[in-house]
């Protein structure tokens, strides 16, 4: 089992608040009940390069989560996540998000405490957003070491 970090709880917050509390999957709203609603991974979080991407991970309620596996390599419908993440990012991400797992995250325990940085006012201004009254999906950008990861695979690609 993969330790969770104080970024992961940052990163799971800013994804839950993303969707407005609402499954992505099945469309439950557990605004409510937050507790039920899960950050779940295409790509394990084992693969520190995509753990804490934006385009790697969904607010799922728990039994969509069991269903659909928990992450792409966690024994569920393989088929109906992959699509479920085609629809929702698209297969070019997800080629994106398959090649970056590959890759190595240089000292990646060095960077927990600037991603909880990162994502916590994320998280926050989200919550903001909310009080006010938006709800629409919220999309939010990943910690700027990702983005520098991706730009090497696309540029790879170019």
């Amino acid at each position: 089992m993969v330790k969770r970090t104080p970024a992961d709880n940052w990163f799971s917050k800013c994804v839950r608040a993303r969707a407005n509390w609402t499954c992505e999957y099945c469309g439950i709203d557990l605004t409510n009940d937050r507790g039920r609603l899960h950050c779940s991974h295409f790509i394990s979080r084992g693969y520190n390069a995509t753990r804490y991407h934006p385009l790697n991970a969904f607010a799922h309620c728990y039994g969509c989560h069991q269903k659909l596996g928990g992450g792409r390599w966690g024994g569920g419908n393989v088929a109906e996540f992959t699509a479920h993440y085609d629809d929702v990012y698209g297969s070019e991400n997800r080629e994106l998000m398959r090649l970056m797992s590959k890759m190595p995250f240089l000292k990646h325990k060095h960077h927990i405490k600037p991603m909880s940085d990162w994502y916590r006012p994320i998280f926050r201004d989200m919550e903001r957003r909310r009080e006010q009254g938006e709800d629409s999906r919220i999309e939010f950008d990943e910690y700027p070491e990702l983005t520098t990861m991706a730009n090497k695979i696309s540029f790879e690609f170019d």
